[in-house]
């Protein structure tokens, strides 16, 4: 089995392939759904761009499945065609071409297979990755969907997939040979799966990297506007003859970007020489890919190399083109001119934009989603020409809120979940046709909060239902509303608990609930998924344009974006995640963790308990290092009356910045949430040095001062939860 995560990257994609490491999954590289569409394109169907084939094009008849389901040959017990078909993706029987690769690259892989791109506009703008603060967030979310080709385009996954196909193809040909020989016999014209299968799968991967181009493409370019404007914008000193600390930081995130969009460009394809029947299908573009030279070749690191070349002699030319000194702005003044620093970036960009056009062709207009089109091609009903809507279930499980708390909670909820599709083409033809069916649980006597309750009233609802053929439920999953659902649009509690991390990941979710999952038997395979127990709870503004989304393609269920949501400070799935998101989480996490337990042995000294340091002390086997920790008192008189326990410090200095760090957003976020006497127990953790005695009666002066501060702002019409300089420490309690 080939493993990818040993593979380094490039500079651009090196952070996501390490973080392979932290759950490698095994990958079917021609995703299995594919075989379910291409069915359906054979029989009647559209290609993934949403157009139909030529009139010429004969297509399958639905009464001719059979004979592929059949076993084959016929009249033997061989495997059918499908069966053989479906085993060539990856199976026991065939396991030949699966490959190993990181959770966080196949997730990815697995939307952008479909067309789904990886984060809305809406997305974009909540998690605030425009802002020049956000840049390197923004930044991994983009060179993300370069590690995934970059994966793809590896010789032995390149090949890997080429080979999955041609086998494909050549069951495809053993159908045509079984389904001709009844159409000759029936005088109807001739069929040819295979021809078919390589017009579908062209179409597919055009669809699939343009959609994943164009993405990285706008927001490359999204990003580079503002540091070009920063370059023009900033001014440096007079006689200063260098670049500063600020033109340095515009000059290098250009550079990141240009990188990055040189990559995109040589990467973000799929060369299909060698895969059969696509040269005779198309000649016209293996002859225009020859007549590219080392731009057109199937191999990435020659294409690369030979972009990187051709765009690098077009830089120098456009520079000599303009024939302006190197030293000077063009107006006669010399120095680190921003005007010369963001004309050179120009120049570069526009040697860039001729290269890719060279290359990739003209930009074209983007279809709609396949899953879109999908959705809105399902008018033929039979005899009924009303549209169809898609709907998901609604389950309410918590109960104490008055009327007016639930209907003020849905009004949020709704207005949340409906703010999906920008910059998900056709998203605004199929807004209208999504509902949200709503049950409450209590009116069926489930329990507050019983979500395996739910779920048998779900499963005897869909058998109990009529076939109503205008409105198509989705029957995988269905949504609940549990208390911690209703206070994360109604309260803090659920709300970023320090700057470090993105706010727009911190936002109302629901609970989506897998319908089928039965926790006696589990998944096929936990590894992949560990921890995953049938439910997740998601953002609001992900239920129709990420998780339905997925659900809709067939490209993954809720156990395949369980591991997407594992290190979430609240355990919600918030859509595809990156290495530099997931180490903020889990160093929150840890840091909630010592937070936590640290309050506890406080607490404990404070009622006179052993903690883990004094029962440590006690043990005889730790008495030769207790001498080293720092003087000790020789009896209790000589401890400071009303102080606890002096607490091991940490002699590293970066530890212990980092606790600073950690503690006083933690503080921030009791704050928000109104916990006002542990916030000021932190602010005491913070104003004494770490290993010294915490001083319980200045701490109770700092409560009581707190308390009577809060109240005089209140008296004084100023909002208590304003946080000054001093982080909303008391004005006599700020450390020194």
């Amino acid at each position: 089995m080939y493993s990818h995560i040993e593979y380094p990257g490039s500079t651009v994609t090196a952070v996501h392939c390490k973080a392979q490491e932290d759950l490698p999954i095994v990958d079917r590289l021609l995703e299995p759904q594919t075989i379910a569409h291409f069915l359906g394109f054979a029989i009647s169907n559209a290609l993934p761009n949403g157009t139909q084939p030529d009139a010429s094009v004969i297509r399958l008849n639905k009464s001719e499945i059979p004979q592929l389901q059949a076993n084959f040959p016929p009249n033997s017990t061989g495997l059918s065609i499908i069966d053989r078909v479906t085993s060539r993706i990856g199976s026991e029987e065939d396991s030949a071409r699966l490959c190993l690769v990181g959770k966080n690259i196949h997730s990815l892989k697995s939307r952008l297979w479909e067309g789904i791109i990886p984060l809305s506009d809406t997305r974009w703008k909540e998690k605030q990755l425009d802002e020049l603060g956000n840049f390197e967030y923004a930044c991994h979310h983009i060179t993300a969907v370069v590690a995934v080709f970059e994966y793809l385009n590896t010789p032995i996954v390149r090949k890997y997939l080429r080979d999955t196909y041609n086998l494909i193809y050549d069951h495809w040909v053993s159908a045509d040979t079984l389904l001709n020989a009844d159409r000759d016999r029936d005088g109807l014209p001739r069929i040819s799966l295979a021809k078919l299968w390589t017009m579908y799968m062209t179409t597919h991967f055009e669809v699939m990297t343009q959609r994943a181009h164009a993405w990285v493409t706008m927001h490359v370019e999204g990003l580079r506007a503002p540091q070009l404007q920063g370059l023009l914008d900033h001014h440096v000193p007079p006689g200063v003859t260098a670049p500063d600390r600020l033109q340095w930081r515009f000059m290098d995130n250009l550079h990141v970007l240009l990188e990055t969009g040189v990559k995109a460009d040589s990467l973000i394809m799929i060369p299909m020489v060698g895969y059969k029947g696509y040269a005779e299908l198309y000649p016209e573009r293996i002859a225009a890919a020859t007549a590219l030279g080392e731009l057109g070749v199937s191999n990435a690191e020659r294409r690369g190399r030979a972009y990187a070349a051709r765009m690098k002699a077009r830089s120098h030319q456009i520079v000599y083109d303009n024939m302006r000194p190197w030293n000077c702005d063009g107006r006669g003044q010399q120095g680190p001119s921003g005007e010369r620093y963001r004309r050179l970036a120009l120049e570069q960009i526009q040697a860039q934009n001729e290269v890719r056009e060279l290359m990739r062709g003209a930009a074209r207009p983007l279809p709609k989603e396949p899953w879109i089109s999908s959705c809105l091609a399902s008018e033929e009903i039979g005899d009924t020409d009303k549209k169809i809507d898609f709907g998901l279930t609604v389950y309410r499980l918590t109960y104490g809120q008055s009327e007016a708390e639930w209907t003020e909670f849905v009004q949020k909820l709704e207005a949340h979940i409906s703010n999906w599709g920008d910059g998900q083409m056709g998203s605004h033809l199929l807004k209208p046709r999504l509902k949200l069916c709503w049950v409450d649980g209590k009116e069926h006597d489930i329990a507050e909060g019983d979500v395996e309750a739910a779920k048998r009233h779900f499963h005897k609802a869909n058998e109990d239902s009529d076939d109503n053929k205008n409105l198509r439920m989705e029957d995988n999953a269905f949504i609940v509303i549990d208390s911690a659902s209703f206070a994360s649009y109604t309260t803090k509690s659920y709300r970023a608990a320090t700057s470090m991390v993105l706010a727009g990941d911190f936002s109302g979710f629901v609970l989506a609930v897998d319908a089928d999952f039965d926790p006696k038997v589990g998944i096929s395979r936990p590894d992949e998924s560990p921890g995953y127990t049938g439910q997740m709870r998601v953002l609001g503004g992900l239920v129709w344009g990420d998780l339905y989304a997925l659900f809709a393609s067939q490209s993954a269920l809720l156990e395949d974006l369980w591991p997407l949501a594992i290190d979430h400070p609240n355990q919600v799935y918030v859509g595809p995640t990156t290495p530099m998101q997931v180490y903020v989480w889990r160093k929150q996490n840890a840091a909630r963790w010592i937070l936590l337990r640290e309050l506890v042995e406080y607490a404990k000294r404070k009622m006179g308990m052993a903690t883990s340091s004094t029962s440590t002390s006690r043990d005889p086997s730790s008495a030769a290092n207790a001498s080293n920790e720092g003087p000790q008192p020789t009896s209790t008189s000589q401890a400071a009356e009303g102080s606890v326990p002096r607490p091991v410090a940490d002699p590293d200095p970066i530890n212990a910045q980092i606790r600073q760090v950690m503690l006083r957003e933690f503080q921030r976020y009791l704050r928000r949430r109104d916990q006002h006497v542990p916030a000021v127990m932190v602010d005491e953790m913070l104003a004494t040095p770490q290993g010294s005695n915490i001083d319980v009666d200045r701490l109770r002066r700092r409560v009581d001062a707190d308390s009577e501060r809060r109240e005089q702002q209140q008296r004084d019409g100023i909002d208590p939860d304003y946080e000054d300089e001093t982080g909303g420490l008391p004005p006599d309690c700020v450390p020194q």
